[in-house]
């Protein structure tokens, strides 16, 4: 082979694929400097304006999901958007068919994925979710190996594609931080990159109502782009006297984590997979309408572990939430036993297991030994 070996990731949409996919392309560039990577995303997706910022080389597509739209919508999709799409990226690729392409997930790993397989290219997917999404449920009967986020996924995926649990690739600067006790105790509040409602009205009252018990603590709360409810948050903790920082977003979380005593977050795959390796205490309250319902199934993995504690939104009020916040933030044996149960759950080898993977199907580099 004359020209450097190309891995082509296709997927996206929110920062639950996006970032995985990043993840993976770093890990495979350090072990592999002569591969290229290119992405195929979605104009719509968050890769539209992440990867170029990047400066990756990304083909976007004008493509929309199917899953709960209307019937036009749907036949929009597939009639016209996805072939549309797949044609697209074989026009792309006439000058360098990717050697081997991987599915992360999302509208836009369809029409990748779709496309390598006419282009005789092999096909990799990668679900992070303890639940697969309906898209690699659909797809991985056509691939040629899944690489798993969660060893429970595998029970939800039929045929008979090759898995391999890999666990979710976590940046090594959150795997270099590690969870310790602080004085005051710190609670951490996490509802993703647009923030929780729930957790923003929530949280904020359960911390009054422990300060009124006498509990002193501190917080730092991540509360989404929503000024209003960054406003409310603010007013309840300086009404009850909780040293607090309030977070539209957070762009250091290695400082994040490192700072917290317990952490009460939504569980989309990457949180609990940063948590685990961090080993920080959690109680996850999953989305109750995330897609299949895979935030509950990502929290329990870790919770049967014994790293965290699952509290199901329709059952949870102020009242339970402070007892459940206080009986955790201020048993120090209880947080110990917490962090080391994460710390053995934790996926601390995925970047290698996941390379493993892709290695076979670059027999160029592997035969290299690293390129």
């Amino acid at each position: 082979m004359n020209r450097a070996p190309l891995l082509c990731i296709a997927g996206g949409g929110t920062g639950g694929h996006v970032m995985p996919a990043l993840a993976l392309a770093d890990a495979a560039r350090e072990r592999w400097p002569a591969l290229q990577v290119s992405f195929i995303g979605a104009e719509r997706g968050l890769e539209a304006e992440l990867l170029p910022k990047r400066g990756e080389q990304v083909l976007l597509l004008a493509m929309h999901g199917v899953k709960g739209a209307g019937l036009l919508q749907r036949l929009r999709v597939l009639c016209w958007e996805l072939p549309k799409a797949v044609l697209t990226i074989r026009r792309a690729w006439e000058h360098q068919r990717p050697d081997l392409l991987v599915g992360v997930g999302g509208y836009a790993s369809i029409s990748g994925v779709a496309a390598a397989l006419i282009s005789h290219v092999p096909v990799i997917l990668y679900e992070q979710n303890a639940m697969p999404g309906l898209v690699n449920r659909t797809l991985a009967r056509f691939c040629k190996s899944i690489m798993l986020g969660f060893a429970e996924a595998a029970a939800h995926l039929s045929g008979g594609t090759r898995m391999s649990a890999t666990g979710n690739i976590v940046r090594q600067v959150i795997v270099d931080t590690r969870w310790q006790a602080h004085t005051p105790p710190r609670l951490l509040v996490l509802g993703g990159s647009q923030g929780a409602r729930v957790l923003n009205q929530s949280v904020p009252l359960a911390c009054e109502l422990l300060t009124r018990e006498g509990r002193k603590f501190v917080v730092t709360h991540v509360a989404g782009k929503d000024s209003a409810a960054t406003t409310a948050a603010a007013e309840i903790y300086e009404r009850a006297g909780i040293q607090a920082e309030i977070l539209a977003f957070c762009d250091d979380m290695p400082g994040f984590y490192g700072s917290g005593d317990l952490m009460v977050a939504r569980s989309g795959a990457m949180t609990v997979s940063e948590a685990a390796v961090c080993g920080m205490p959690s109680l996850f309250v999953p989305l109750p309408h995330a897609a299949d319902d895979h935030q509950r199934f990502n929290a329990e993995s870790l919770a049967n572990a014994g790293g965290a504690v699952v509290l199901e939104q329709k059952e949870m009020n102020v009242e339970n939430l402070a007892a459940a916040i206080d009986k955790h933030l201020f048993d120090a044996k209880r947080l110990t036993a917490m962090h080391a149960a994460a710390l053995a759950w934790a996926p601390f080898d995925a970047s290698e297991k996941q390379l493993d993977v892709l290695a076979e199907f670059l027999p160029a580099l592997a035969e290299k030994g690293g390129g």
